[in-house]
């Protein structure tokens, strides 16, 4: 199943930057019980908190975020300027808490030497994935080691990993020329430092083993329980099915639902983020795309949100629906997306496919800067370019 870039919305809007609309139809209106009833409604996209050096109580330059993940009110960022730290934040009061950079293990201070590319957080661990060849294993919510996965060695039982997800007792990592390792949590207990291996390593896939370099990659599962990773170089979301991983399964075993792969991207996909109704990708081009699970096609790649300009989109990490982390690397910051859907109650029709809002509803009140809408691709249209 391939997935075609239509076109490329234009965004302007003042106040409301990147606005999508779509109709519906419901048998009665609420205001006047008429039946017939047609709306539409519209995407905006706010910048609420922003986390950058100051918030951190850090000196400029060394607040540099990349990957991120939260468990409850507690959000994990990591922080790879000079080397790499894990900073926790509370969401709830909105400040740092506690920063990991350092542990014991057999009684020698151990550190993270190179960028955190992966963190998972499961109900009673945290995992951190290390790029040179680690996964350091912490317990929740006190964060003392465990034990790590790896000994920093390429050729080691861990290679460079770049993405990495936890699924039914099962570690599964994207190793740097694409193929997946996977490893037994239940193997991943003091007792066995320095001994872990894998316990099964599939096949890269129809797009062949290659090395990507050091180009961002993501993992997670979907509703499915299928396993989503980002082919960089491919242009590709694969899909893997986790349930093919077994005592039988031999080595090299291409675990990808060929049929179910989300192939042609528009850009070069970096992370993800999904929701039930859209997926919203960081990429090569360094903003967020956006792509309509029921259209099935890619909307307003956003270079800018209301309150913040994306300068290198690096990682987007959801916490619900409405509400995702993206981080920017030149920007040295990381700020919360937060995502509306608003209904447009009164328009005028310029045509059988445009409609102008002079008022719309969103978060922060009505909204009078005219707005033109394209129904049909639900663009925002330039007023100039109407009737060419």
């Amino acid at each position: 199943m391939k997935f075609n870039l239509h076109h490329i919305l234009w965004i302007a809007c003042c106040g409301l930057l990147s606005v999508q609309c779509s109709e519906n139809s419901d048998p009665v209106d609420p205001d006047t019980n008429s039946d017939n009833y047609t709306s539409y409604w519209y995407y905006s996209y706010e910048a609420g908190t922003l986390l950058n050096n100051e918030s951190m109580g850090l000196e400029a330059g060394k607040f540099i975020p990349y990957t991120a993940a939260h468990r409850g009110d507690t959000l994990f960022v990591a922080n790879i300027a000079e080397g790499s730290s894990l900073i926790l934040y509370d969401l709830k009061n909105n400040r740092p808490f506690r920063t990991l950079a350092s542990w014991t293990a057999n009684g020698k201070e151990q550190k993270f030497t190179s960028n955190i590319d992966a963190i998972v957080v499961t109900d009673t661990r945290l995992y951190v994935n290390e790029r040179q060849s680690y996964i350091h294993v912490f317990d929740l919510p006190d964060l003392n080691y465990i034990v790590s996965i790896g000994n920093g060695n390429w050729s080691g039982p861990v290679f460079q990993t770049q993405a990495m997800t936890v699924k039914d007792g099962l570690i599964f990592t994207r190793d740097k020329n694409g193929t997946v390792s996977v490893y037994k949590e239940s193997d991943a207990v003091p007792e066995n430092a320095g001994k872990i291996n894998r316990y099964k390593q599939a096949g890269a896939g129809t797009f062949g083993a290659h090395n990507n370099g050091f180009n961002s990659q993501y993992m997670e599962s979907n509703a499915e329980g299928k396993l989503l990773l980002t082919d960089f170089e491919g242009k590709r979301l694969r899909v893997l099915d986790p349930t093919l991983v077994n005592d039988e399964m031999k080595n090299g075993t291409v675990i990808d639902l060929a049929d179910q792969t989300m192939e042609e991207l528009p850009f070069k996909p970096k992370t993800f983020a999904s929701t039930a109704e859209r997926m919203y990708f960081t990429g090569d081009n360094n903003g967020i795309n956006i792509y309509d699970r029921a259209a099935k096609q890619w909307n307003n790649p956003i270079k800018s949100i209301k309150g913040f300009a994306f300068s290198q989109a690096a990682r987007i990490h959801r916490v619900t629906d409405e509400s995702f982390w993206v981080s920017d690397l030149t920007k040295q910051a990381v700020v919360k997306m937060d995502v509306y859907k608003n209904e447009i109650r009164e328009y005028s029709r310029i045509s059988d496919r445009i409609i102008r809002v002079d008022a719309a509803l969103t978060s922060k009140g009505m909204e009078t800067t005219p707005v033109f809408v394209d129904i049909r691709t639900h663009e925002i249209v330039d007023p100039e370019t109407i009737g060419q």
